[in-house]
């Protein structure tokens, strides 16, 4: 063989090594790895790379001002089924909303988010109303959970800190 040669094999040798000869993985705990190419169930609840989930509070603005009373929270999810499955055993790429005030939502992997009662609210719609809001700073966050109240993971959270003002007053 001419030594010329041997450089523009080599090169197409490694390329394919590294492109694909010998890529495997293994699920976590299985004991054995996979080829590559074979489907892969991933052990993630709250997240695919391709279709994040998601949850946005689109009312009240992060750093926003509204009126103490009565405040209203919008949100809007993606790439999760939000169900009226509450309790039920939980099934992946499905559950349910907890809203929460002025307390940080719970992600301890297999517990319930449930915190102080009058600190949160278990539900399937896209908005939650909380009463008697006082004037002051206030933290308004959501989490979606599982059916059996326990955190995505990762835990999938939005929050945005409003100031509630008596109306008539600046």
């Amino acid at each position: 063989m001419n030594s010329d040669t041997r450089p523009i094999l080599v090169v197409p040798f490694i390329l394919a090594m590294i492109l694909g000869g010998g890529c495997i993985y293994g699920s976590p705990g299985s004991g054995s790895p996979q080829p590559a190419g074979a489907e892969h169930q991933p052990t993630l609840t709250g997240y695919s790379a391709l279709n994040p989930v998601s949850v946005f509070i689109t009312y009240p603005d992060f750093d926003g001002g509204v009126d103490a009373g009565t405040v209203t929270v919008t949100i809007a999810v993606r790439n999760f089924s939000v169900v009226d499955r509450i309790g039920d055993q939980n099934k992946p790429g499905e559950g349910h909303i907890v809203y929460f005030r002025d307390i940080t939502p719970p992600t301890i992997p297999g517990l319930p988010v449930a915190t102080q009662p009058g600190t949160f609210q278990i539900t399937t719609l896209t908005s939650c109303t909380w009463y008697n809001v006082s004037p002051d700073t206030h933290t308004f966050a959501v989490e979606l959970v599982n059916n059996d109240n326990t955190p995505l993971m990762p835990p999938v959270i939005d929050a945005v800190d409003v100031t509630a003002v008596k109306y008539g007053e600046s």
